[in-house]
C-alpha cells in the first residue's frame, strides 16, 4: 500500500473540514494509506515515511512543504489537492477539486509511473523556494498589507481590497536588475516593478509570458521600468484580456536562468504570500520537483 502524507492548511482560503474528510476517504478508497498532517505557524511537518506527499492547500502551503523537504525535495513525488486562495500550480496541472475525481486521477497517474509525471526544475529566491511566482513593487506592497482574516472570508478578493488601499500610497522604488537569459546573454536594466514566473499562470488564469511553464528550466522575468498606477493597471488589463504585456504595458519579458538585484529588495511576494526577509537573487536550486499527474 502506498503511504501518503496529506499536508493540509486549516486556514487556507477555501479549507473545509468535511471536504478534507471526503478527500481522505476518497484517497483511502483508491488504496492509499493516508496520514493527515496540519500545517503550523512554523511551517509544514512531514511523517518521514511517505512514498507520496499530497498538499491540500494553495501555492504557499506547497512552498512550505518544499521548504520543509529541503535538499530532499526532488526525491519525493508531489501532488496538490486544491484548497487555497488561487492555486496556480494546481490550476496549471489541472488537479480536480472534487475528492473522488482527484483520488481516481492520482491513482491512475501513480500507476503510470514517473515517466508520465511533470518534472519541474525548482528555482529559489535566496534560500526560499519559488513554486509559482514572485513580485517586487506595487503588487508586493499590496500583498504585504492583505488582512489574514479578510483573506479567509473573501479569498482572492482580499488582494483587490489591498490594492485599492495601496492606491493612496503608491510606491515608486527603482531597482537595478541584471542576469543571464536562457541563451546565455548577460543583461542589466532598471525597473520599478518586477514579476518572476516559475509557472505558466499568474494571479489566477492569466498568462504574462507564453514561455512560462512549470517544466521549463527557466523563469520568466517581466519588468516594468516605470511602475506608475496607469502602467500597472495596463499590465493587469493586458493579462486579463490575453494581450501582449510588452506592447500594452510597455513591459519587458525575458526567459532567464539567473536574476540579481542591486540591493535588499523588500517587501517581496512569493507564491501569494508576503516575505519580510531580504533577497538579492533568483537562481536554480539544482533540484527538480516531480508532480504526479
Amino acid at each position: 500500500m502506498t503511504a501518503l502524507d496529506l499536508v493540509y492548511n486549516p486556514v487556507s482560503g477555501s479549507f473545509s473540514q468535511p471536504h478534507l474528510e471526503a478527500l481522505v476517504a476518497a484517497l483511502e478508497g483508491e488504496g492509499f494509506a493516508v496520514t493527515a498532517i496540519p500545517t503550523a505557524a512554523e511551517g509544514a511537518q512531514l511523517s518521514g515515511s511517505a512514498d507520496l506527499i499530497c498538499v491540500h492547500g494553495g501555492d504557499g502551503t506547497l512552498r512550505d512543504v518544499v521548504r520543509a523537504l529541503g535538499e530532499e525535495a526532488g526525491r519525493f513525488p508531489l501532488c496538490v489537492a486544491p484548497s487555497g486562495t488561487i492555486n496556480l500550480v494546481a490550476r496549471e496541472l489541472d488537479y480536480s477539486r472534487k475528492p473522488a475525481r482527484f483520488a481516481r486521477n492520482l491513482a491512475e497517474a501513480w500507476a503510470r509511473g514517473l515517466e508520465s509525471w511533470v518534472h519541474a526544475p525548482l528555482y529559489r529566491l535566496g534560500d526560499m523556494p519559488i513554486v509559482s511566482c514572485l513580485s517586487i513593487g506595487p503588487d508586493s506592497h499590496a500583498v504585504a498589507r492583505v488582512s489574514g482574516p479578510l483573506k479567509k472570508r473573501i479569498g482572492r478578493y482580499a488582494y483587490v481590497v489591498a490594492m485599492m488601499q495601496q492606491m493612496r500610497e503608491w510606491p515608486r522604488e527603482p531597482m537595478k536588475i541584471r542576469g543571464t537569459t536562457t541563451e546565455g546573454e548577460e543583461f542589466a536594466d532598471e525597473a520599478e516593478a518586477v514579476i518572476v514566473s516559475n509557472a505558466a499562470l499568474y494571479a489566477g488564469p492569466f498568462r504574462l509570458s507564453p514561455e512560462a511553464a512549470l517544466d521549463a528550466d527557466s523563469v520568466e522575468l517581466i519588468s516594468v521600468s516605470e511602475g506608475t498606477r496607469l502602467r500597472i493597471m495596463a499590465l493587469s488589463f493586458a493579462a486579463m484580456l490575453g494581450l501582449p504585456v510588452e506592447r500594452f504595458a510597455k513591459a519587458r519579458v525575458r526567459s532567464c536562468k539567473r536574476i540579481e538585484f542591486d540591493r535588499c529588495v523588500t517587501p517581496v511576494q512569493v507564491d501569494g504570500d508576503h516575505m519580510p526577509d531580504c533577497a538579492y537573487a533568483v537562481a536554480p536550486s539544482g533540484l527538480t520537483l516531480r508532480y504526479v499527474v
